[in-house]
């Protein structure tokens, strides 16, 4: 009963492990489509351009072809409606590129010539004439010729003629006006120019001081100061400041000089050194001596001078203390005069080279500058020694020696 539903198998029937795995579907036999007499048919009719349908994208209308160029000369479309590169299109080689290339068609292989810049074409139109009637146009013509009246006005001042550069530099005035009227009429008031406006101003002012006519020099600098348009408009009252140390307004003059004083920046130390020799010559002509003594040490202290230091050694001298005296005139001997010493002026030797240079240089115009600064430093010492020599001890002869 045990065996009697066991059925053992016959070895005839016994089942191969490995059969069927050499068998394929005759479909899949892609070496063997040249030979295949119904595929190539399908290729060479309309039947194989045909796009196979595809479901549509869930969300949209449009259908999504998928499209190959195998076997295929039709133009194909992405699913962006853009032609797919390297296609055919209305008798054009599209480039394989985004961009159609510059001056490529096919038809420049029949004989066209090539001409991406289109010069073929012939040449460009003339260019259209100014509109010399145009506001615009006439606003700029004006605008230079008041330029050209401001140089003019600088060019007669620096050769001598005041009256004529006065005159220029009024008229320069005038024709300024009437563009920033022109200006604020046509468009608005932030297309003046202001830099032309500020020389204008400005060179009115020193033609109006270089005629000795104060009184309008000072009005005119005081529109500039007063406009806070005008960004480095305080460091005029320098020479405002200047204007009435002439007029001998000495306490105006000193008030002027620290005003402007406060508008320079510490970088422009040479400018402000000036400033302070001008507030010391200020206190001088009012006879405060002692803060003259403090301008003239500061200029010494930060950029000696020979003035500076002469005019030291005078206000020491007018307070009477000698010891400040000798510190003062000690100052102003160790005042460098950046010359030259006269040896480069003498041939070391023969060499004829040398001789001719030595020549040249011996009496042009730097060698005179520096006999020029040689004399007035010696001017400068000389008249001071004289000046405390009997001061100081107690003979002429004792204070010379020292």
């Amino acid at each position: 009963k045990m065996m009697q539903n066991v059925h053992l198998a016959p070895e005839a029937d016994e089942d191969d492990l490995y059969s069927g795995y050499n068998d394929y579907n005759p479909t899949f036999d892609t070496e063997d489509l040249e030979n295949d007499v119904a595929f190539q048919q399908a290729v060479k009719t309309s039947h194989g351009r045909r796009p196979p349908i595809t479901a549509k994208i869930p969300g949209t209308s449009a259908s999504r072809p998928v499209a190959t160029a195998f076997g295929s000369k039709a133009p194909l479309t992405s699913s962006m409606g853009r032609p797919v590169t390297g296609a055919v299109q209305d008798g054009v080689a599209r480039p394989m590129t985004a961009v159609h290339a510059a001056g490529y068609t096919k038809a420049s292989t029949r004989g066209s010539l090539f001409d991406p810049l289109g010069q073929a074409k012939g040449p460009a139109p003339p260019l259209e004439m100014k509109n010399q009637d145009s506001p615009e146009e006439k606003m700029r013509q004006l605008e230079k010729k008041v330029n050209e009246l401001v140089e003019e006005s600088c060019i007669a001042n620096s050769c001598g003629d005041l009256k004529l550069a006065l005159e220029k530099a009024k008229e320069a005035g005038r024709k300024e006006r009437v563009l920033v009227r022109q200006r604020e009429q046509i468009a608005s008031a932030e297309s003046i120019n202001l830099d032309l406006t500020y020389t204008v101003l400005f060179n009115l002012a020193s033609q109006y001081a270089a005629n000795e006519m104060y009184a309008e020099a000072l009005n005119t600098y005081q529109v500039i100061v007063k406009n806070k348009m005008f960004n480095n408009g305080g460091r005029l009252k320098v020479n405002m400041g200047n204007i009435y140390l002439k007029q001998r307004n000495y306490s105006k003059a000193i008030k002027f000089y620290r005003m402007a004083l406060d508008q320079i920046p510490s970088v422009h130390k040479e400018m402000r050194i000036k400033i302070m020799q001008n507030i010391g010559v200020a206190f001088i002509k009012t006879g405060q001596y002692i803060d003259a003594i403090s301008s003239f040490e500061h200029t010494m202290s930060m950029s000696p001078n020979l003035k500076a230091g002469f005019n030291l050694v005078l206000c020491c001298f007018a307070v009477g203390d000698s010891e400040q005296m000798k510190k003062a005139f000690q100052k102003l001997i160790s005042v460098p005069l950046e010359v030259d010493y006269d040896d480069k002026y003498i041939s070391p030797n023969d060499d004829p080279h040398t001789n001719l240079l030595i020549e040249a240089i011996k009496n042009d115009r730097l060698r005179q500058m520096e006999r020029e600064r040689k004399s007035m430093a010696e001017e400068y010492i000389m008249t001071a020694a004289k000046l405390i020599a009997p001061v100081i001890e107690t003979s002429f002869a004792a204070g010379y020696d020292w």
